[in-house]
């Protein structure tokens, strides 16, 4: 069982391309949903500073959703 039940059962959308980081909601409530936090359905303003690493080392390609999937599963 994975730590990040909220993440592990999103992220089947991203990995088959039917969603990518350019749909920023619904890559933030992937992202997000496991954090004590965040709440669906608000309005977020601010992301935290582990938010925006992890979409830097996406953006650069240091890391792929399917390599963090692999690793949390």
């Amino acid at each position: 069982m994975s730590d990040f039940p909220g993440f592990q059962s999103g992220v089947g959308p991203f990995l088959r391309g039917e969603l990518g980081m350019q749909d920023s909601e619904e890559f933030k409530r992937l992202v997000c949903a496991d954090c004590e936090f965040f709440t669906p359905g608000e309005d977020e303003e601010l992301e935290c500073g582990c938010y925006h690493i992890l979409v830097r080392l996406l953006e650069k390609r240091a890391v792929t959703l399917e390599q963090i999937a692999d690793a949390l599963g």
